[in-house]
């Protein structure tokens, strides 16, 4: 039997793992050059090496496994010519789509995706960037971005100034401790508890803060995502530049209904 897997990410790769050592002849289709997805163009280097990410990516080659990368299904190829040519094909193609809050002003050209923003940083790419950033989120992707950030900072202009506002208080902020004491040591600073309500633009068309409301809660009491604000609590934080980093979604514009 043959199985074509679609996304060599940490699914892809660990399906087309077992599925070998079970039998199977599996072909892994990739979009991108490498294999390991989000492990390789969305986690910088410093918290995971590439060469120890090649390790075991090169055992699963060894196995037998085949890569077809710099293809895009529906694109490149057809989703039916593949369900034609397989036997299964098990789709993982992760999420490497970013979510905006869509507050006014996001339509910028100086806000971005902080997924966007990692990719091109984790592919040597030169990125955007600015003395004074605000990231939005409060998970690892946003530690991630504001270190990342904030040491491209230091190499340009000599210091940092990134600010990292997030909805959740320190205590329920969804980032490993961790993460944020080592954010914390390369100078990011925190402004947690906040929600951000708008994007304010200079006349000239230039960034000039994010403004945002205490928010009060992120929950509500049956503990559903449901955050409430206090309009009275307001803060403006001096930027040029902001990075959303709230969560991501999947592109699965390549299967049909």
């Amino acid at each position: 039997k043959k199985v074509a897997i679609i996304g060599a990410g940490p699914a892809g790769l660990s399906a087309a793992h077992y599925l070998k050592l079970m039998g199977y002849q599996v072909t892994v289709y990739e979009a991108e050059e490498k294999a390991g997805g989000m492990m390789r163009y969305g986690i910088p280097e410093y918290r995971l090496p590439y060469d120890k990410l090649d390790k075991d990516i090169n055992y699963i080659k060894d196995l037998g496994v085949e890569f077809i990368f710099n293809t895009h299904v529906g694109e490149d190829i057809a989703m039916k010519e593949i369900e034609d040519k397989y036997d299964a094909v098990f789709a993982a193609t992760g999420l490497h789509n970013g979510r905006s809050t869509r507050i006014p002003g996001t339509e910028h050209n100086n806000v971005y995706q902080a997924i966007y923003l990692l990719k091109k940083i984790t592919k040597g790419e030169e990125v955007p960037i600015t003395e004074r950033i605000v990231v939005i989120g409060g998970g690892n992707v946003a530690m991630d971005i504001a270190r990342s950030l904030a040491r491209l900072q230091k190499k340009q202009f000599g210091e940092v100034d990134v600010l990292v506002t997030s909805l959740e208080t320190e205590d329920i902020m969804p980032a490993d401790q961790e993460e944020i004491d080592e954010a914390r040591e390369e100078g990011v600073r925190f402004e947690p508890g906040r929600g951000p309500k708008e994007i304010v633009v200079n006349e000239d068309g230039s960034i000039s803060q994010l403004c945002t409301n205490c928010c009060v809660s992120v929950f509500d009491d049956e503990m559903n995502f449901n955050p409430s604000f206090d309009n009275e609590d307001i803060k403006n934080f001096d930027c040029d530049m902001v990075v959303e980093a709230i969560g991501q979604g999947g592109d699965n514009s390549y299967l049909d209904d």
